[in-house]
């Protein structure tokens, strides 16, 4: 906003003709010396850009400590009041401000006319001035508003100086050029804090004083409410790397501080332009943010998901010993203690593992799984461990993360841990106790925080006591432990596993989840001891979903109990597996195939009539018989 502050009226109406060519709002008043001071006073607390004329200009100025846009005097302005004295024999008396007696003096100089000159520094002084003028023989007296309201006594012609629309316009164009560069500067500023705030980090500038300049959210959030653009910086953080940063011109980094509770790194950069220090920049980051990111980058660099998929939701449990052992593993969840799971083959140790990962408080971290049986010695150390490049023969360029280092942040699951090597165990012990780990071929130490789950398919304290695992890494494994049931101690659980790995099957296979299969077809379930526990049930269940979508009920039944010794259950399974002879032979995909020629030859070999009556599509059919029919 521009406000014109006009000492009289005249001057104010110029103001307002002119103020339609201007795009900046302005707003014009009428106020001389003290009234234009209460004026501008008022005028400050919209932050405008004053304009203001003399005396009342001079009286802001020195009053208020602001920058006003002076309304000059224009030599045209002054040609027209002194020109009609121009010949005359009594000289004319000149008073006011310096500036105005500067401008007047130029003029009656260059049109040759008398004057006396009384300049005045401030209002005060002006009635001094004019009674100068009364032992004067002067023809008039020439001046600016206060010198006219000054001189009405004294019984002589007075002209008043007044700014024309010229000087009026030279003036609003210097207030509508610095408005229009605020708004620039503001804009940019706006922009800039825009930035400091989108950033995550606190950041602070500070000009050569150590005096606060910009701050942003987050800057405020950790210092508090005292931190803010005027204030020296530290004043609201500890220590004096602010000053040591830029008396010293190096920048501080990576100091850790305590600030508001929390554990906070500190940067601080100096600003140096043309060999000369103008302030510093300030970086704060909580350390647990540093940690957060860390674990994020971790997991981005690795070349798998490390996501676990399951909750304890999913593996809902009718089982009196299935139920109880959820509960105590829920429980251990909220530890960050080792856990130990002991269960057979195929009970779901990683499943249960996945599930108290996403129940604790490492939840948002990777979770890194891997079977300690399934990798030899040497090929296990380093996947583990990670390695640098040129350890060993094959080492990959830039060596390679370890799984330890991985799963920073999160859990790391150890199944088949009997089957570790002795070695191994050693370097596995130091991970566990110390919370670091080297890379093999290396020699840098590498911080790691995870939270650790194995597992074992036969009693680990038998495997301590045969001498095939530590006894020092059994204690630290067997903090907290858990048995996980096998299936056949848990026959409450088949019938509702059963159908939920039909759905899964059929989904995956995008057809519609198969009808129950016949009662007798379930007590045959619950009655086998499953060896192989749920991995083994859940092969059954997709099998019996395959090939039901070929059969009927009672012969998909039987072949699938075939499978398992289990088709006695059933009176009809017997008769109808030797009344399938040798078409039921083989495997599940042999079956799959006969059955899908079968029924496309009773079609005339019509494939959509075949695919149909299959209920599947005809791609689907094309892949289950083209291995054994050429022209297909």
């Amino acid at each position: 906003m521009i406000v014109f502050i006009a000492p009289y009226l005249k001057l104010k109406q110029i103001a307002d003709s002119l103020a339609d060519h201007y795009a900046e709002p302005m707003r014009s008043v009428v106020g001389d010396l003290g009234a234009g001071l209460a004026l501008a006073r008022e005028a400050l607390d919209e932050d405008a850009i004053l304009v203001s004329r003399g005396g009342t200009a001079k009286l802001i100025r020195e009053s208020l400590g602001v920058d006003v846009i002076e309304i000059g005097v224009s030599y045209l302005d002054l040609m027209r009041i002194l020109k009609p004295y121009m010949g005359s024999r009594k000289p004319i008396a000149v008073a006011g401000f310096r500036a105005l007696i500067h401008y007047a003096k130029n003029v009656c100089e260059a049109l040759g006319i008398k004057a006396e000159y009384l300049p005045v520094d401030d209002e005060a002084e002006m009635t001094s001035r004019i009674e100068q003028v009364r032992g004067m023989n002067v023809a008039c007296l020439v001046g600016d508003m206060v010198a006219v309201r000054s001189a009405k006594d004294l019984g002589i012609p007075l002209a008043l100086i007044e700014s024309g629309p010229d000087a009026v316009a030279e003036a609003l164009d210097k207030a509508a050029m610095v408005s229009r560069s605020l708004m620039a500067r503001r804009a940019g500023e706006l922009r800039l804090g825009a930035v400091l705030n989108t950033v995550r980090e606190g950041i602070v500038a500070v000009d050569r004083s150590g005096l606060i300049t910009h701050i942003n959210s987050t800057a405020k959030e950790l210092l508090g409410p005292q931190a803010v653009v005027g204030v020296s910086a530290e004043t609201v953080l500890p220590g004096k790397y602010i000053d040591r940063a830029m008396t010293e011109r190096k920048e501080a980094f990576g100091r850790l501080l305590e600030i508001g509770g929390h554990r906070t790194a500190l940067n601080v950069t100096p600003i140096v332009a043309l060999d000369s220090v103008e302030g510093a920049v300030i970086v704060l980051q909580k350390v647990a943010q540093i940690q957060d990111i860390e674990k994020k980058v971790r997991r981005q660099l690795s070349a798998g998901e490390l996501v676990a998929k399951y909750h304890f939701e999913d593996m809902a449990s009718e089982s009196p010993a299935m139920c109880a052992c959820l509960s105590v593993a829920r429980q251990y969840a909220r530890s960050a203690s080792a856990i130990l799971i002991y269960g057979e083959t195929g009970t779901g140790k990683e499943r249960l593992a996945q599930s108290i990962h996403n129940e604790s408080s490492v939840r948002d971290g990777p979770f890194v799984a891997i079977n300690c049986g399934a990798l030899p010695p040497s090929l296990l150390e380093s996947e583990l461990f990670g390695y640098v490049e040129g350890a060993f023969t094959g080492a990959g360029r830039g060596g390679k993360m370890g799984l330890f280092e991985l799963a920073h942040g999160g859990t790391i699951f150890l199944d088949e841990i009997n089957e570790l090597d002795v070695q191994l165990q050693g370097k596995l012990l130091r991970v566990i106790q110390e919370r670091e780990v080297m890379r093999v071929g290396g020699v840098k130490v590498i911080p790691v925080s995870f939270r650790l789950i194995a597992a074992s398919n036969v009693p680990l304290q038998e495997e301590m006591e045969k001498g095939k695992i530590r006894r020092d890494l059994f204690y630290r494994l067997k903090v907290l432990d858990i048995r996980l049931p096998p299936l056949r101690e848990r026959p409450e659980d088949i019938e509702q596993l059963f159908a939920s790995f039909t759905r899964e099957c059929a989904l995956r296979d995008g057809d519609a989840e198969p009808p129950p299969p016949p009662e007798c077809f379930l007590q045959a379930l619950k009655a086998h001891q499953w060896p192989g526990n749920v991995r083994e049930l859940e092969n059954v269940a997709e099998k019996w979903t395959v090939l039901r979508r070929l059969l009927d009920a009672d012969a998909a039944a039987a072949l699938t109990l075939e499978s398992f010794g289990g088709q006695e259950a059933c009176g009809s399974g017997s008769r109808l597996v030797a009344e399938a002879g040798d078409w039921c032979a083989g495997s599940l995909e042999a079956i799959t195939r006969r059955a899908a020629l079968a029924v496309l030859d009773e079609e005339g070999g019509n494939i959509s009539r075949a695919a149909r009556r299959l209920g599947i599509d005809r791609q689907t059919l094309r892949k289950h018989i083209k291995d054994s029919t050429p022209e297909f």
